[in-house]
């Protein structure tokens, strides 16, 4: 009985985790928090090592946008470095 528990719980996580990483692959540019979800790296790691030096091999590109305080990275470059 416990296994077809476990199963459920298993099948329910995955429609969970299918549809938050289609949700997020939907757009160009996200967030610090989305690249957290698709990378399971720290949100607050992934703004650091956007603000390391180009030549660095952990920095992360990103952009922002006039008149916006946040911070986004383009999806596809998250993808390359992180091979997804």
């Amino acid at each position: 009985m416990s296994e077809l528990i476990l199963e459920r719980i298993e099948q329910k996580l995955d429609i969970l985790l299918n549809s938050k990483k289609h949700r997020i692959n939907e757009k160009r540019y996200i967030t610090a928090k989305e690249v957290e979800d698709l990378t399971g790296l720290n949100h607050r790691t992934v703004l650091n090592r956007s603000n390391l030096d180009d030549q660095n091999p952990r920095f992360i590109p990103s952009i922002q946008f006039s008149g916006s305080r946040s911070k986004y990275f383009e999806r596809k470059v998250i993808e390359r470095i992180f091979h997804l």
